[in-house]
């Protein structure tokens, strides 16, 4: 290989390195030598300088000229705009493009494309404000700095900022002409606004800086913008000259601020407005043609001795007034380093020589101009430096929910309208606009609402007054706009008229997703309008978080960072409290590595593979932010469906606590139950006159009553292998009508046989542990007899429907399609048939599916809400369904050492060693497992909520895989593993 072709090819992989095509791991790092300082605003090496000038050197003068033209490019324009360009390239030698519409795939194209056509590496720019996004379709966004500036959270601005930074330096983009810095000082401003992180000074320069750190930290120059300030115009600078009438004190003590921030924090450009600002410049200049404003305030005032950047030459404010050259010229010669979005290259190169060689504009100037865009080339391409590229998706996802979640304002709340705490109310919303599931699917989560969804305000108002609406429900009233300017109302239109419609002694809360200036002149509601929410955006992510912040999962604590009115002023906002509700988040909130839990998909996976059984339901919530809600495997080995959150599980014994202990609690809230009460007491018209009489609640209850552990009451209903039929009957009737299976009655009143066996069964006389399910068909009773209705009544109606439990129940198949239910047992020696929506537990399937140590059916979800409201201590904001101290006694270990049984519950063993935890649990904890699979344990000291549900007896029940392998004991492992790793950090 010749020496030319070394030169060419090493050429060459320098231009694929600017590009982003190949990563800055694979670049050699360029030996250390002395830093010196220049007149830019960073150090730089020997090695920099020396590249620097051996370039310059080579640069004719035209082209020391051309290397500050920044020309517009579409990658979606198609080939014959993208052969313009490249002409522009490779003729005029200009020294680099800013990037507008296209897509990713076609812009990596034409950035190569223009690389390889490139004497020396362009500079890429991009306006990614709100990330590639807002340039490239089909990609997602960041929050509107509007909304980054209301979270107000310098740590997570800074975290948007660098992966802003690193999506840019992915595409082969070195500059991201971001942040905007200008304070918004007038609310009618038609083209800053929501660009704008705020109408007070401090918190956008404090923003400003923040993003500036995270751009320049991922290896992408940032440009602050739009000196010397944009924020109090009412003329927007794309369409004609706006003025800023502030004097000199008030542009130092509100423009200026971000500004100077930014410099201090680091930035390595600044971009020029087209602004008239009489007080710096009174001759009239725009700002951005001023050399009078860029050298006397932006470079010696504020020292800034990086690029300056003209804004765009193409906008009306200096268009139309100087020609495409002269206007491009007069940018040049004022001070800026980049012209951007000049309209006539050739010419105004020309016409810039022109003034050099007439004396008006010297060669240093020139050169200067040069030198700082060659820095910039240097450093962002020649010398790239390293950049962290793993994937960014997940800490992506979270900064973007933690802003919008530290965004949302509350503006209104009268009677503590807000967060809904009991869900058994008749809950409507009424949604309006577009793109708005997100909101309605999370809602959904939670609770049983009625939805009403129109695309406008028109259609709600017409569609409404048809509805009579209910006067005792809670309305949520949701507005869903996708514009973020003053035209049509923000896009919200007529939405106040909808309010009209509201039932007067209705609670109603109105969502805004969209732009909180639309409340300019809105200070007077309706009645029925308690509340008010601020979310910003109709982003998916908004609109998902917001729910969840409706619903208690979690504190509103926003404050506006604009003045709306004279009501709602900059810094207002009403702070909630969420109600303890879980909230669904993701493993890096708490710090845990994602790659740890991981390896419960490893577990699951082995037993599938292993037919331990078919599938199943993990959900871990740590702190009350679920961390891990997934499905796996599928129904049933054969033909099944694949497992999704939604299905629905026998939990079996978990019905022990989810159903008989949370009611018996209750009772005891209620002061209709104690512990201490015997069994005579409870249910005498079953046990009196029997040795039964005498056993205490809490004796049974910690299975240490000598109670035989289980008797096979349904061998006593069989001939002959076969089920008695002067017990069963194929039909129901008024004698036959508890459901055992399908096509299967059991007589009504057999129930009664069924309680005499037991009394008749002898206890044992030991007062040891011995687990048993009998004492709870004792209980099931008593909890019939003292609340007046079934149990599955009572507890649905104290119990699931406050907490808003959709799937937790008794008899699935009268609420749901059966396939929706994952099947158990085949049978074989009972009811002979696959057992599928009817509960697996025989003695339980006797009593009609609702018993109180079995029939309850659930997702892991709604088990894990369940036990999340105990691990809140039985309360559902300030209300107490269940005392705390109730559930502090039944959830304590009652008889330790010798017995490890709380209340019902079952805890782990004393040393924790060999029993049904893991030993990284805290003594605390509680729960119970299921003989179908499952299993749910609450640690109250490490806030560990952990739920798994299986069908382990599909197709048989002598299947003890799952036990032999340790499957849910391993999976708690690894979650505390990464816990007490996250949290050793």
């Amino acid at each position: 290989m010749n020496r030319k072709t070394i030169r060419k090819t090493a050429f060459q992989f320098l231009l694929l390195v600017g590009s982003g095509l190949i990563t800055s791991a694979l670049v050699m790092k360029t030996a250390s030598k002395p830093v010196k300082k220049t007149k830019m605003s960073y150090a730089v090496s020997a090695d920099e300088d020396q590249w620097v000038e051996a370039e310059l050197a080579k640069l004719s003068l035209e082209d020391r000229i051309a290397q500050s033209f920044m020309v517009a490019c579409w990658s979606n324009k198609g080939k014959g705009h993208l052969a313009e360009t490249e002409t522009l390239v490779r003729e005029q030698k200009i020294g680099g493009l800013i990037f507008f519409q296209g897509e990713k795939e076609n812009l990596q194209e034409a950035i190569q494309q223009m690389q390889s056509a490139a004497k020396i590496p362009l500079l890429i720019g991009m306006d990614a404000e709100w990330g590639v996004a807002m340039r490239l379709s089909g990609e997602p966004r960041f929050p509107y700095q509007q909304a980054i500036g209301a979270a107000n959270d310098l740590k997570l601005t800074e975290k948007i900022g660098y992966h802003m930074g690193v999506e840019c330096n992915m595409l082969g983009i070195h500059m991201n002409f971001s942040p905007v810095a200008d304070v918004n000082l007038n609310p009618k401003n038609p083209v800053i606004g929501f660009r704008s992180f705020g109408s007070d000074p401090k918190t956008v320069a404090g923003q400003t800086a923040a993003m500036v750190r995270g751009i320049e930290d991922a290896g992408v120059i940032s440009c602050v913008k739009h000196f010397p300030g944009h924020g109090d115009t009412d003329k927007d600078s794309h369409l004609e000259l706006p003025t800023v009438s502030h004097s000199i004190s008030e542009f130092e003590s509100k423009d200026f601020l971000p500004f100077k921030s930014a410099i201090e924090a680091g930035t390595r450009s600044v971009m020029v407005a087209h602004l008239n600002v009489p007080a710096l410049d009174p001759s009239g200049t725009p700002s951005s043609l001023s050399k009078l404003v860029i050298e006397t305030y932006l470079r010696k005032k504020l020292g800034f001795k990086g690029l300056v950047i003209s804004d765009a030459l193409n906008m009306k404010a200096v268009s139309e007034k100087y020609g495409k050259s002269e206007v491009a010229a007069k940018a040049y010669d004022a001070g800026c380093d980049i012209l951007l979005f000049p309209e006539n290259v050739k010419d105004a190169v020309e016409l810039i020589k022109t003034k050099v060689e007439k004396g008006s504009l010297s060669k240093d100037e020139v050169n200067e101009h040069c030198r700082r865009v060659l820095h910039a080339k240097y450093q962002v391409i020649i010398h790239k430096p390293m950049v962290k590229r793993n994937d960014p998706a997940p800490e992506r996802k979270l900064i973007i929910n933690q802003t919008y979640e530290k965004a949302l304002v509350c503006l209104k709340n009268d009677q503590e309208n807000l967060p809904i705490d009991r869900l058994d109310k008749k809950i409507i919303r009424i949604g309006i606009g577009t793109h708005t599931s997100a909101f309605r699917d999370r809602l959904n989560d939670y609770a049983k609402i009625t939805h009403y969804k129109y695309y406008t305000p028109e259609e709600a108002v017409k569609h409404l007054r048809e509805i009579k609406l209910n006067p005792d429900a809670v309305y949520i009233l949701d507005f869903h706009s996708d514009a973020q300017r003053a035209r049509n109302n923000y896009g919200f239109s007529s939405w106040k008229k909808v309010l009209d419609l509201l039932p007067e002694n209705a609670y109603a809360s109105v969502i805004l997703f969209g732009n909180p200036l639309v409340l300019q002149t809105e200070t007077e509601f309706p009645k029925a309008v308690k509340s008010i929410l601020c979310a910003y955006e109709n982003t998916a992510a908004a609109q998902e978080r917001t729910a969840q912040a409706v619903m208690g999962a979690f504190d509103i604590t926003g404050k506006l960072a604009i003045e709306i009115n004279n009501q709602w002023k900059e810094g207002f906002g009403m702070q909630l409290k969420g109600n303890g509700r879980l909230k669904y988040s993701q493993p890096e909130e708490l710090g845990l590595n994602p790659a740890k839990l991981q390896e419960v998909d490893d577990i699951v996976a082995k037993a599938i593979e292993a037919k331990a059984f078919p599938g199943c339901q993990i959900v871990v919530a740590i702190d009350g932010k679920i961390i891990l809600q997934k499905a796996y495997g599928k129904t049933m080995y054969e033909n099944g469906d694949s497992i999704t959150n939604e299905h629905i599980y026998d939990i079996a014994s978990i019905t022990k606590i989810a159903s008989s202990i949370t009611a018996l609690m209750r009772l005891k809230t209620l002061n209709k139950f104690d512990v201490n009460m015997k069994l005579g007491e409870l249910t005498p018209e079953y046990v009196e006159g029997t040795e039964y009489a005498d056993l205490k609640a809490i004796d049974l209850l910690t299975h240490q009553a000598g109670l035989t552990p289980w008797i096979a009451f349904y061998k006593r209903t069989m001939k002959d292998g076969n089920l008695d039929p002067e017990i069963y009957s194929g039909k129901d009737n008024g004698i036959y009508k508890r459901a055992v299976a399908d096509n299967i009655w059991i007589r009504d009143d057999y129930w009664k046989t069924m309680l005499k066996i037991i009394v008749e069964t002898p206890l044992s006389g030991k007062k040891s542990y011995e687990y048993s399910d009998l004492s709870y068909y004792f209980f099931n009773k008593f909890i019939e007899r003292v609340s007046g209705m079934g149990q599955n009544e009572f507890v649905d109606k104290e119990i699931y429907q406050p907490l808003g439990l959709q799937t937790m129940t008794y008899l699935p198949l009268e609420k749901f399609d059966r396939k929706r239910i994952v099947p158990t047992e085949v049978d074989k020696d009972f009811r002979k048939q696959l057992i599928h929506g009817y509960v697996h537990d025989p003695g339980a399937a006797m009593m009609g599916g609702v018993a109180g140590h079995a029939g309850l059916f659930s997702n892991a979800t709604d088990l894990a809400a369940l036990m999340q409201f105990l691990l809140n201590k039985g309360q559902i904001g300030d209300q107490s369904v269940i005392k705390k101290e109730v559930v502090d006694q039944f959830t304590a270990c009652q008889f330790c050492p010798g017995n490890r049984r709380g209340i019902g519950f079952d805890k782990p063993t004393v040393d924790l060693k060999n029993g049904p935890t893991c030993d990284l649990v805290s003594p605390s904890t509680f729960g119970h497992s299921g003989f179908t699979g499952t299993i749910t344990w609450a640690d109250p000291e490490n806030k560990v909520n952990f739920v798994f549900l299986s069908n382990r007896v599909y197709p048989d029940a002598d299947n003890w895989k799952i036990t032999k392998m340790s499957v849910r004991t391993e999976i708690q492992r690894v979650i505390y593993e990464a816990l007490f790793e996250a949290r050793r950090k």
